[in-house]
């Protein structure tokens, strides 16, 4: 009985860790201007780093395949659901780095803006058929995390960039 105690109490307590170091493996910002120029180009970029790394950092290659992609929209309004984001969808970014999504974009029109989208981060692990049910035993883990930015769009003054 003893044995089978200690044996619970430690499975509880390595439950524990795992969770607090998947927390810990996720990063993500928006590497974006805040204030920019109507109708100028910017580049940006998403710094990302997620626990799937441990399964592999390559991307879009085969067993397993791992691809990143941001999914996203411009927008002066982010009060929708999901649901409704996925019908709005402007453009995708896929990424064959598993640290960095690139990102660009321009606003025609002054005032308060988002970049509001979804990084989607997913592998495919092959295991090679179908199991006694004749249902296929390749399994997928999709992380999805919403990132957003505000961003300020103003006219040039009078030709004079800072």
């Amino acid at each position: 009985m003893f044995i089978v105690l200690v044996l619970a109490l430690s499975c509880k307590k390595e439950t524990k860790n795992i969770k607090e170091s998947k927390e810990k493996n996720l990063s993500i910002s928006l590497d974006f201007p805040d204030t920019v120029y109507v109708n100028k180009r910017y580049d940006g970029k998403i710094n990302y780093k997620n626990d799937l790394d441990t399964i592999t950092k390559v991307l879009n290659q085969l067993n397993p395949l791992r691809t990143v992609v941001y999914t996203f929209l411009k927008t002066d309004n982010v009060n929708y659901s999901n649901k409704d984001f996925k019908k709005k969808v402007s453009d995708t970014f896929y990424t064959d780095s598993n640290r960095v999504i690139p990102i660009y974009g321009e606003f025609n029109n002054t005032g308060t803006y988002y970049i509001d989208g979804i990084v989607k981060d997913e592998v495919i692990i092959e295991n090679g058929g179908k199991n006694s049910k004749g249902e296929w035993m390749d399994r997928i883990i999709t992380n999805e995390f919403r990132v957003t930015k505000k961003v300020i769009v103003i006219k040039k003054n009078d030709g004079v960039d800072k």
